[in-house]
């Protein structure tokens, strides 16, 4: 009796800790590669502890073969992966619009290696990213992302097999939303970079000895940096809105 006992705990707790550990190989900020993997795995076992009493009677009991029980480990896994990959599609929006203001503000060919993306990318790319993982942890949005893998057992119930059509049909939203978004963000530095060279055509027009480029570059480089400065505090509020957003569709009203 004990025996069952404990095997029946012990196989939902695995469950829960698959999702849980899924979602974290690719959670933005607990994948980064900062993170040692030791880490990864405590605050995976911590949360599934959190998590367990909570979403045990939504535990389907145990399969009675060995592809069954195989089959609710990938669906579990994809469930986790997929939530993470929200994540990471929503913080592609930094992404974005790091390599349209970098490559509109003469900062396109300054490569850094990123960290959070565990890659090396341009200059911007890894500065929004950095900073848009510190505020996610400084202002608790982590604590969103719990919540929401609590909220996804109602919304992907244990056992179920994916809806294909409507996950793709969510990510490809927030996608296009993510990319509208990055427009957004980089909308002002498009304008500078309109009015910046036409005004640089009409001096290279007037003055055909002045060797534009050597004047131009470190103009260009300088006020995008004050551009920079002055509108990241709103690029990163209007971001965070956006990434509370995408998990706020698991909460209930």
């Amino acid at each position: 009796m004990l025996n069952e006992f404990l095997v029946s705990h012990a196989y939902a707790g695995l469950l829960v800790f698959i999702r849980v550990g899924c979602a974290f190989i690719v959670m933005p900020g607990f994948s980064a590669v900062y993170v040692q993997p030791q880490v990864r795995l405590m605050v995976a076992a911590g949360l599934t502890l959190i998590l367990y009493p909570s979403v045990l009677p939504m535990i389907p009991p145990a399969p009675t073969t060995v592809w069954k029980l195989v089959l609710l480990i990938i669906s579990e896994g994809f469930y986790g992966l997929y939530m993470g990959l929200l994540a990471q599609f929503a913080l592609g929006a930094l992404h974005f619009a790091g390599s349209v203001i970098g490559q509109y503000t003469g900062l396109t060919n300054a490569m850094v290696f990123d960290a959070v993306t565990d890659q090396q990318g341009a200059l911007l790319v890894g500065l929004f990213s950095t900073i848009a993982v510190v505020l996610m942890f400084a202002l608790n949005l982590h604590h969103l992302v719990f919540m929401a893998l609590y909220e996804s057992y109602s919304v992907f119930q244990p056992g179920s097999a994916p809806d294909g059509g409507a996950h793709l049909q969510m990510a490809a939203d927030l996608m296009s939303r993510s990319a509208f978004l990055a427009l957004k963000l980089a909308s002002p530095f498009v304008l500078f970079a309109v009015v910046f060279q036409t005004g640089m055509g009409l001096l290279a027009r007037l003055s055909p000895q002045l060797n534009i480029f050597f004047v131009a570059l470190p103009l260009q480089i300088l006020f995008g940096l004050a551009l920079i400065w002055i509108s990241l505090p709103a690029m990163m509020m209007w971001f965070l809105g956006f990434y509370e957003s995408v998990f706020q569709v698991f909460l209930p009203d």
